[in-house]
């Protein structure tokens, strides 16, 4: 009888109920996780290009796919373009209700780059806006703006 006591008072504890809902949340965000991640990748050759980064004499460097849904954006690098010593290109979006640019990533210096972005990113990629490439230290600017000069510039298909 004293094993049933205890196990009874087990089951009324709050203790034990309280970690099996943790387990439970956590097995049940784990599998939700499992289940995004499993998505098929987009085909971006498929996906129409919303920017074309030139540079100063109007060359493309860079064409920019979107892929809405899967919040990514593929970056092609068209040319060549070598970066100084010690710095990456890092892109930025600049849009109107955005504030500050917003940082999407390091560009590639040839092939094609694959860039998770956020869904507001995504969304404000197809709105009014421009790219911008700053050279930036490899491990990104110490803010949350640019910190180097802006190099190439880009402005979204959308924007007109």
């Amino acid at each position: 009888m004293i094993a049933g006591t205890q196990l009874g008072k087990l089951w009324d504890s709050g203790r034990i109920w309280r970690n099996a809902t943790g387990a439970f949340a956590t097995l049940s965000l784990a599998l939700l996780v499992a289940v995004v991640i499993s998505r098929d990748p987009p085909v971006f050759s498929s996906i129409p290009i919303i920017a074309l980064v030139r540079d100063g004499d109007q060359r493309p460097i860079w064409a920019i796919r979107l892929a809405r849904t899967a919040h990514q954006i593929a970056v092609d690098s068209l040319r060549i373009e070598t970066v100084p010593a010690g710095y990456v290109y890092q892109l930025w979006l600049s849009a109107a209700d955005a504030g500050l640019p917003r940082r999407l990533g390091v560009l590639p210096q040839s092939g094609r780059k694959q860039i998770a972005v956020s869904p507001r990113n995504a969304r404000l990629l197809t709105g009014v806006g421009e790219l911008l490439v700053t050279l930036e230290p490899p491990g990104g600017p110490a803010g949350p703006g640019p910190s180097g000069p802006t190099i190439f510039r880009g402005t979204l298909e959308s924007s007109g």
